[in-house]
């Protein structure tokens, strides 16, 4: 989203104030019980936009504000209508920005129900809507979303566009500079994984996904029913965590022979096993993305909310658009997915449809950022 704001739309970034979504500003924005945050995101917004407020937290996000002309809020996975502070806390510097005079601009959000709906979820989307409707522009990531939006604030202007991370598939190189291992592209993999991905030999890429509730002994029986299938082909199988939840999932396959990833690899590295892979099966959202921009072929399964799902309308998977279970089923389940891919791997104009769909999504992006914020 910055190169974009940056070298698309001719804008500086002046400050960004990412860090305190995360972390309490002062008293009013911390978790009392019986109390719905939601209940506080107007008094919140106006102690960031006191003349002095009352505390650091909240003084910093006020300067932040004060310093640029106007806020660009990159929703990523914020706008999920459940209790959560970090929403109360994006909502409240975006009224926050519009009482300090400065144009609001949602771009690059979600919008979708929690799995689970909350105690006063009327509440929740009161407020969310109360916010968009301070916004200048909004602009959804995906179509689900856009219907969502229509659904629930059908007065209220919106729009979609691919993902931001699409704006990358400019820049994508997938063939390595040294085909030997060690090299600055693969630091941070195993020994093990970089002599794979310097090889010839096909492997496909496993990931995690947003639900808590997996049965890792059930994942585990289904990952290796999975890799066993694949492996009759001669392709490997790598498992590849892209965030710290994934990791549970690794302990699950520990002692199996599975090729394994952290989750804090450094980019260029998890890029490069991404674009170089048969295939990725994944219930992870920019992961996915991430591999589309190198034109490798993905299986969805499910995450936390439609994100996953929504893929299959905004770039071409080179699979069928089916969203699986996570890694359930066993015996059965590894088959489904193995069948679910086979077909994809070693397919060279599979992998050009992929890439190119992804490129034609990360030049509909920039240029759509840019004329919004023009």
């Amino acid at each position: 989203m910055g190169g974009i704001v940056e070298n698309s739309a001719g804008r500086h970034i002046a400050s960004t104030i990412s860090e305190w979504i995360l972390k309490p500003m002062s008293q009013i924005d911390e978790a009392v019980e019986g109390r719905s945050g939601f209940h506080v995101v107007d008094e919140l917004a106006k102690a960031i936009a006191e003349a002095e407020p009352a505390t650091r937290g909240l003084r910093e996000v006020r300067a932040a504000l004060t310093a640029a002309d106007e806020l660009v809020v990159n929703g990523e996975g914020d706008f999920i209508l459940t209790e959560r502070l970090t929403l109360v806390r994006t909502m409240a510097m975006m009224r926050a920005a519009k009482l300090l005079g400065k144009p609001v601009h949602l771009l690059n959000s979600i919008l979708s129900y929690a799995p689970v709906r909350p105690e006063h979820e009327k509440l929740v989307i009161d407020e969310v809507g109360e916010t968009l409707s301070m916004c200048d522009s909004i602009r959804y990531r995906d179509p689900s979303s856009l219907e969502l939006h229509r659904e629930l604030y059908p007065q209220l202007q919106a729009d979609w566009t691919p993902d931001a991370l699409f704006a990358w598939a400019g820049a994508t190189r997938t063939s390595l500079i040294d085909r030997a291992a060690f090299s600055p592209e693969t630091e941070g993999l195993s020994i093990t994984v970089q002599r794979l991905l310097h090889s010839d030999q096909p492997y496909v890429v496993l990931s995690g996904t947003s639900i808590y509730d997996v049965d890792p002994d059930e994942f585990r029986a289904t990952a290796l029913a999975l890799r066993s299938r694949l492996k009759k082909d001669g392709v490997e199988t790598v498992f590849a965590a892209s965030d710290g939840p994934d990791e549970k999932y690794i302990k699950a396959l520990k002692g199996s022979g599975t090729l394994v990833v952290q989750p804090k690899v450094p980019l260029t590295a998890a890029a490069r096993l991404l674009w170089n892979a048969s295939a990725m099966v994944s219930g992870r959202y920019h992961p996915s993305i991430l591999a589309t921009l190198g034109g490798t072929p993905f299986v969805l399964m499910h995450s936390n909310s439609h994100k996953t799902r929504s893929l299959y309308d905004v770039v071409a998977s080179g699979t069928a658009s089916d969203e699986h279970p996570f890694f359930t089923g066993g015996e059965e389940g590894g088959e489904r997915l193995a069948a679910a891919i086979r077909p994809v791997i070693g397919d060279r104009r599979t992998r050009a449809r992929v890439r190119k769909s992804a490129a034609a999504n990360g030049r509909a992006v920039t240029r759509t950022f840019a004329e919004i914020l023009s």
